[in-house]
């Protein structure tokens, strides 16, 4: 009986092992404990154990440490903001990186909620993959129910809401919002995109020598392309920057662009601020009014 019992047992684990290790037994081998921890703590191993497929954009430990401890403490003690967040980290279906599409909407389980894909060709050859600018670190891991592609930092739900909401909601940027809607370009923010947008804040505004916006906001021609030189087609990230490059802007002159370690510069303005998803593309705060050439 004890034989027949060892026997039925050996053939379980050779039939899992011919089947392959599960998402949750290959998280933990590839050494993704922090997100283990979590995602027991919501109460999806099981999900991720048994059920799927699915295809998991897991951070790595690296990038769990880089939030804030006050942001770790909160998930651990609500567990819906926690399973909304685990969640939004999976999309059904095992797609792998050769699956994979610049400017993808990738549904994820979080209900309503896409994860943005971007593809951009890498400084030394090869390509770069971002998922909401998060960029894959290591591809293809290959489970029974699925496939890991590990990030290196954790992706937040995008808010429901477009370039021009953002702009909207937020008072560092009323200038530009008095701007944008002045020269009616709030429709066209608004719109599917995508678009990158290197938003001025209130201050970069006030740095504009005296009377220059008064006069900008009285002529909508020149209004128009001073704004749309702020705006490039396409989603690109910080990752998808290179160490120096030029862009078009819908303006239709280009941007120069120079990249060192953690500072960014678009012309002479800084970015502040990188990466601010919204549903229809990305901002990057930045603290001067970008002006086209032919207004120096």
């Amino acid at each position: 009986m004890m034989l027949k019992a060892g026997l039925v047992f050996c053939l379980l684990v050779a039939a899992a092992t011919c089947q392959g290790d599960n998402l949750a037994v290959l998280a933990t081998k590839l050494g993704l404990s922090d997100l283990v921890k979590l995602v027991t703590a919501a109460g999806l191993a099981d999900t991720l154990a048994n059920k799927g497929p699915f295809t998991v954009f897991a951070p790595t430990n690296e990038a769990f440490k880089r939030l804030p401890e006050p942001v770790i403490h909160h998930l651990m003690n609500n567990k819906t903001d926690l399973i909304n967040l685990l969640t939004y980290h999976l999309v059904p279906g095992t797609v792998k990186s050769t699956d994979l599409k610049n400017e993808l909407l990738a549904p994820s389980v979080f209900a309503n909620h896409n994860v943005r894909i971007n593809i951009y060709d890498g400084e030394q050859g090869g390509k770069i993959i971002t998922a909401d600018g998060c960029r894959v670190v290591l591809a293809d891991q290959l489970a029974s129910n699925g496939v890991i592609h590990e990030i290196d930092r954790v992706m937040f739900p995008i808010p429901e809401g477009t370039v021009t909401d953002l702009v909207a909601k937020d008072k560092a940027f009323s200038t530009l919002l008095a701007a944008v809607t002045k020269a009616k370009l709030a429709a066209t923010l608004a719109g599917a995109g995508p678009f990158t947008v290197f938003a001025p804040t209130n201050e970069a505004f006030a740095k504009l020598p005296a009377g220059a916006l008064d006069k900008l906001l009285a002529n909508v021609t020149a209004l128009t392309d001073v704004l749309t030189y702020h705006v490039v087609s396409g989603t690109v990230y910080s990752d998808g920057l290179k160490k120096e490059q030029d862009v078009p802007t819908l303006e239709g002159k280009n941007l120069h662009i120079t990249k060192q370690r953690e500072r960014v510069m678009i012309n002479n303005a800084r970015v502040e601020l990188a990466d601010v998803s919204v549903t229809n593309g990305v901002i990057h705060v930045i603290d001067n009014v970008l002006l086209p050439p032919s207004f120096h």
